[in-house]
Order: C-alpha cells, then sequence, then structure tokens
C-alpha cells in the first residue's frame, strides 16, 4: 500500500482588497488566508467612509491656546476619519509648550526659513498610524535567539499630532518627510528634523466650491436663463481644465438665474455631473485613480500664526481652523432641515417692498421715489411702471404684488378725500385709479403716495 504526501506551501500572491477568503472544508489556513480576510473588510469599512460620508474632524479635536503657565498649544479628545477613510481616535488632551518646540527645533528652522520671521506660520496635523503590540512567544527554530522568537499579537489604531512648517512658498501638494516627523505628543523634535509639510484638500476645497455654485442658482421669472449644459460646464469647472469651448457661455453672474419649472431638474444635473465626472477627476488627481480612495493618511486641524520676538522666542499664537475639514452627522442634518421646513411654512413666501414714490395728479414725482413711474390716463387712471424687476403676475405663477396708497394733502382743505383703486395688473406695470369722492380726476393740488411690496419669485 503506497500513500501520496502532498506538501502545503504558504501563498505568495499579492493581497487584494477586491478579493476575501473562500473557506472550504479541507482548505490550509495560513497567515497570508487571514491577511487577505482583513484586507478585504478593511478596504470595504475605508471605502465606505470615505466615499459616503468623507473626511475631516468628526468629534471634538479643538486646538485651543493656553497661555499659563506656558504658553502651550492643546487639542482635545476627538474623532477624526483621514482621507483614506481610517478612523483617527485622541484619547487624551495632547498639548505641545510652543517655545520648547522653538528652542529643540531652532536650528532647523533657520536653514529652512534663512532668517527669524516676525511671525512664524505652522499648521497642526493629524495623522493615523498603526502600532503593533501585545508581544508574545512564537514557535522558533532551532538557533533562534529569543528576540526572533517573540513577535507582536495585535495591531493597535494610534495616531501621530504633528506641528509642520507652513510656507507658503511650498508646493500645495506635498508629502509628509520619510522620516519621523515633529511629534505633539512628546513636543519634542523626532530624529527625521523638521516636518515641513500641509495635508492636501483638493477634493474639500472642490466640495466648498460646489456648494457656493449651487448658492448661485436663483428662481427667477427674468432672463437671462441659465440652460442646462451651461450649468454642467459650471460644475466641470470648478476643478476640471476645460479641453474645448464651453457649450455657449453662461449668463452674466452670480448668480444665475433658474426658471422655477427647471429647478428640481437643475440640482439633478449638477449632482450628476458632479459625482460622476468631477468626483473621479478629484481622485485621479490626488493620485488614487478614479473613485479610489487617496494615500494620503493626515488631516489639517488648524493653521498657527506665532508671533515671535529676538531668540526665538513667541509671544503669542493665533489659531485658525477656518480651512479644517470636518463632518456632518446625518442626524443633526436631519433636524436642520425640519427645521428650515418649518420656518418655510411659517414664514410663507419671501416678501419685499421693491418700489414707492409721492405723485401729483399729472404723474410728475413730487418727493422721492424708488424704482418707480406713474404715468397718467383718462379716468383718473395712473400706470405705475417699475423701473426695473417686474414680474406680470398673470403671466408669472407664484408672484404676485400689494399695492398700498394714499392721498398727499398739501394745500386743499383738509376735508378734501380720495378713493385710491387697484385696477389690475398688466404686462407692463400696475395700473390702479385715484379719485375724489365725487368720482372726479384729481384737483391739480393734490396728488397720492403709493408702496408697492412683491411676494414670491426672485427677490
Amino acid at each position: 500500500m503506497s500513500t501520496t504526501f502532498q506538501t502545503a506551501s504558504p501563498s505568495l500572491q499579492k493581497l487584494d482588497p477586491s478579493k476575501r477568503v473562500n473557506y472550504t472544508f479541507g482548505l490550509v489556513l495560513g497567515v497570508e488566508e487571514f491577511l487577505q480576510s482583513d484586507t478585504y473588510f478593511l478596504a470595504k469599512h475605508y471605502l465606505e467612509n470615505r466615499l459616503l460620508h468623507g473626511y475631516g474632524t468628526a468629534c471634538g479635536l479643538d486646538v485651543v491656546v493656553q497661555t499659563t503657565p506656558q504658553l502651550e498649544v492643546q487639542v482635545t479628545p476627538g474623532w477624526a476619519i483621514n482621507p483614506k477613510g481610517q478612523e483617527i481616535h485622541v484619547r487624551q488632551l495632547m498639548c505641545v509648550r510652543v517655545n520648547d518646540w522653538l528652542a529643540a527645533n531652532q536650528q532647523a528652522l533657520q536653514a529652512a526659513l534663512g532668517s527669524m520671521p516676525p511671525v512664524l506660520h505652522l499648521c497642526v496635523v493629524l495623522c493615523y498610524r498603526e502600532c503593533k503590540t501585545d508581544v508574545v512567544p512564537i514557535p522558533g527554530e532551532p538557533c533562534r535567539t529569543q528576540s526572533d522568537s517573540m513577535a507582536p499579537s495585535r495591531i493597535a489604531d494610534s495616531f501621530e499630532l504633528m506641528l509642520c512648517l507652513d510656507r507658503v512658498a511650498s508646493p500645495p501638494f506635498g508629502s509628509p518627510p520619510g522620516s519621523p516627523p515633529v511629534s505633539i505628543s512628546s513636543g519634542l523634535p523626532g530624529s527625521g528634523g523638521l516636518c515641513e509639510f500641509r495635508p492636501p484638500q483638493l477634493e474639500d476645497d472642490a466640495v466648498k466650491a460646489f456648494a457656493k455654485l449651487l448658492s448661485q442658482l436663483q428662481v427667477s421669472a427674468s432672463p437671462p436663463f441659465l440652460t442646462l449644459p451651461q450649468l454642467e460646464q459650471l460644475v466641470r469647472n470648478l476643478v476640471m481644465t476645460v479641453g474645448s469651448p464651453p457649450l455657449g457661455s453662461p449668463p452674466a453672474g452670480p448668480p444665475y438665474a433658474v426658471r422655477a419649472q427647471d429647478a428640481s431638474d437643475f440640482l439633478r444635473a449638477a449632482f450628476r455631473t458632479w459625482i460622476t465626472e468631477v468626483r473621479p477627476f478629484i481622485a485621479a488627481q490626488e493620485g488614487a485613480g478614479p473613485c479610489g480612495p487617496p494615500p494620503e493618511k493626515c488631516v489639517l486641524l488648524a493653521e498657527l500664526a506665532v508671533s515671535l520676538n529676538l531668540g526665538w522666542i513667541a509671544s503669542g499664537v493665533t489659531v485658525d481652523d477656518s480651512l479644517r475639514p470636518f463632518l456632518v452627522p446625518t442626524r443633526l442634518l436631519q433636524e436642520t432641515f425640519f427645521e428650515e421646513a418649518a420656518g418655510t411654512v411659517v414664514a410663507g413666501p419671501p416678501i419685499q417692498t421693491v418700489a414707492a414714490g409721492f405723485f401729483k395728479a399729472n404723474g410728475v414725482a413730487n418727493g422721492p421715489t424708488l424704482n418707480l413711474t406713474a404715468t397718467p390716463g383718462a379716468n383718473g387712471e395712473f400706470l405705475l411702471q417699475l423701473n426695473s424687476g417686474y414680474q406680470n403676475p398673470n403671466t408669472t405663477p407664484g408672484v404676485t404684488y400689494i399695492v398700498k396708497g394714499t392721498v398727499q394733502d398739501t394745500a386743499a382743505p383738509a376735508a378734501a378725500r380720495v378713493v385710491f383703486q387697484f385696477v389690475g395688473f398688466e404686462a407692463t406695470g400696475i395700473r390702479v385709479r385715484v379719485l375724489d369722492t365725487a368720482g372726479k380726476v384729481l384737483a391739480a393740488t393734490l396728488g397720492f403716495m403709493v408702496e408697492i411690496s412683491q411676494i414670491g419669485g426672485g427677490l
């Protein structure tokens, strides 16, 4: 009787985040199988964070300055998600004594800047890192040393806080130095010297620009109107180089006028263009390929302006975190939406005074006027015309006007009275009738004042 033996050798295949282990009976499980399983699920988790939520500060991580007993920059505990989609958890208050940091890095700063500036610009950067921990004995072979027979059994999520030189002249898309940078956790320089790095924020900047563009779309009944191809081109132009002439130059703006009936379709088109064209372009620019998470592991927390005295001594620190990316929970967005909706229901459509004036019986202005002329007609009628912005309610849904008027009695007896009547909306203005109590046209000594308010439309 003979027996056939097969030798099981470890697979040397490269770990692939698109593959998971197919657990079948008889499969020999080795280190690479478990690593492949971790790689698959971690990649899915990071990608979901990155593509569906974004990156930035999620909770805490406030950067504050403490002046007593020493000048310190502190970062409070909190959570963040970096551009790769990895969660970063800072569990306790972190701080750096500014003058200790300056003294430890004075030589490197002088080499980088040439001379001491009046204000030193730094940035506080938070990065994800992994730490292998919990060393345990592992089976070894003969003649191995004791250290060879020990290995970490766990990988802990950790972080690194850095103070980095933020030079305006440095390239906008840099990379962290290969050697360990300065860490806030110790307040002392690392062996690699001064950190000169600022996290790239191409997508964050583009997202803000896209939101601003959407806010510039204004529902209106007054041409010229933005077309759908023009809107799509405006979205592309936020970050992409136009390779061919745009499909017609957009109307002068912002704001950009959009018909009320087109608003929903325009918003859908804007978001569709952003998702299908612009976002893949941004990912490729960040070195991740279309729709992939970028390799960057760091997020910006704040910019620091350190005022310096002779001897590289800091006299004060100003914190600016206006460029910090951050994430708003969907629960908060939900409540914000409900509150805005409730406010809209209570307030109703927008209302605004758009015209007013004082006029004689012959229609000549008899005092201050605002965006209004009065043309007299037969039977005491006047055509009130707005100099700009008039929208005929008969042909513009959702727009109307309130017209208020009274006598302007300058010379007639106090007993003189008039009747101010609204006649109707016309294509070019609003027709009113002003007669005395006897039904006659106004005497030359009389006049009237009027105020017109618009409800709805593109105010």
